[in-house]
């Protein structure tokens, strides 16, 4: 059975209180913005493993909000790019997939070497998502992702022995059209993309848009043809 809800354009599927404008300094490590909030320096965490070359670098805007239960007390939730914003907090994505998947899900379920997002009945679900957009066209990774490869073999595992294998990208970008995977960033990655492509893994694109507090559903996009 098809796993998947279909969602109105703009359905909302998060919002956030107590947001704030703030100015990157730097990034000492994968994990920490530096940042000038009101002309003062604090720490901001970022929970996104990506490079976000085109997203944290110093004199960037981001929105941030309070997190006082954090070491930091501050976490990055939007990204200035160029004339929008994107949104960059993995803690949510999985409650934002949980939207567009049908109830009497499973989560996190352990399979072969690797722990899947979702299963729905006879479905396994991995979620992935992405912010880069060049020309209209989402990719993905911006890094190295060994852990993505290994869940796309671990989808065609499955594909063979009958189950239905997804993988539900998240697209957070106004801009983007169309998808690729990123073979400039992930050579490996995108040689097992488009072979699980022809091993009967399918591929779903959502995109969302946001304003300075919400994030909500746009459209699906789809892979884009050579």
């Amino acid at each position: 059975m098809y796993p998947f809800l279909d969602r109105d354009k703009m359905f909302q599927v998060i919002s956030f209180n107590n947001t704030e404008k703030a100015t990157v300094i730097s990034r000492p490590n994968r994990f920490m913005v530096k940042a000038n909030l009101h002309g003062k320096i604090i720490d901001v965490h970022i929970h996104d493993p990506g490079r976000l070359e085109e997203l944290i670098f110093p004199g960037n805007e981001i929105i941030i909000r309070e997190t006082p239960d954090s070491r930091t007390k501050y976490s990055v939730t939007f990204c200035k790019n160029n004339d929008l914003y994107t949104f960059n907090d993995s803690r949510y994505h999985s409650l934002i997939a949980s939207k567009f998947i049908k109830e009497g899900y499973k989560k996190e379920v352990k399979t072969g070497k690797s722990r899947l997002d979702f299963q729905y009945m006879n479905s396994f679900i991995e979620v992935k998502s992405a912010t880069l957009v060049e020309n209209g066209i989402a990719m993905f990774p911006d890094a190295v992702t060994e852990r993505g490869t290994r869940h796309l073999k671990e989808l065609m595992n499955l594909a063979a022995l009958g189950y239905d294998s997804y993988v539900l990208f998240l697209i957070f970008n106004g801009h983007a059209e169309s998808f690729i995977p990123n073979s400039n960033r992930d050579k490996i990655f995108s040689g097992t993309f488009y072979n699980a492509l022809d091993n009967n893994v399918h591929f779903k694109f959502l995109k969302f848009v946001n304003d300075e507090k919400s994030v909500f559903f746009s459209k699906e996009i789809f892979l884009r043809k050579n």
